[in-house]
């Protein structure tokens, strides 16, 4: 079975530190091509969503060389807006465990241990097509203001 992401996995904690500290830069790229900053609510997650399905047709369409800079950096944002919004989440990455669902890829791991993977959220989005996806499932776990 093919490795959708194998090209976005990181291989070391030094080469996650190094895509964390990209972050900021990853985001305004986005956002430059998007014509404007996101707002950090769910409610940002559906322009991001309507963006994402106009440029891709498909999720392997936005796994591809010259897609997965845009994909990485939605997935950096839909990160961002569950960081912020749900008390003691914090980018995290699976080094070591080869059988976890996420291995080597960024995720966002909840106090109750759990963890998010934006990459798949935004994959999955470009799945589904419903346009409210990301925020339906990240609007579930983002605390209400």
């Amino acid at each position: 079975m093919a490795d959708d992401f194998a090209a976005l996995r990181l291989h070391s904690e030094a080469e996650f530190q190094s895509w964390l500290a990209r972050d900021v830069e990853a985001r305004d790229e986005l956002y430059e091509l998007i014509g404007h900053e996101l707002g950090i609510t769910p409610a940002s997650l559906d322009e991001l969503e309507a963006y994402l399905l106009n440029r891709f047709p498909g999720p392997d369409d936005a796994l591809k060389v010259g897609g997965r800079e845009v994909t990485d950096a939605a997935a950096r944002h839909a990160g961002l807006v569950l960081v912020l919004g749900v008390e003691e989440a914090r980018w995290d990455i699976e080094l070591s465990d080869t059988d976890d669902a996420y291995y080597r890829l960024p995720v966002v791991r909840l106090a109750d241990g759990s963890s998010e993977c934006p990459l798949s959220l935004v994959t999955a989005a470009l799945d589904r097509r419903t346009g409210d996806y990301l925020s339906g499932v990240i609007g579930y776990l983002v605390e209400p203001d």
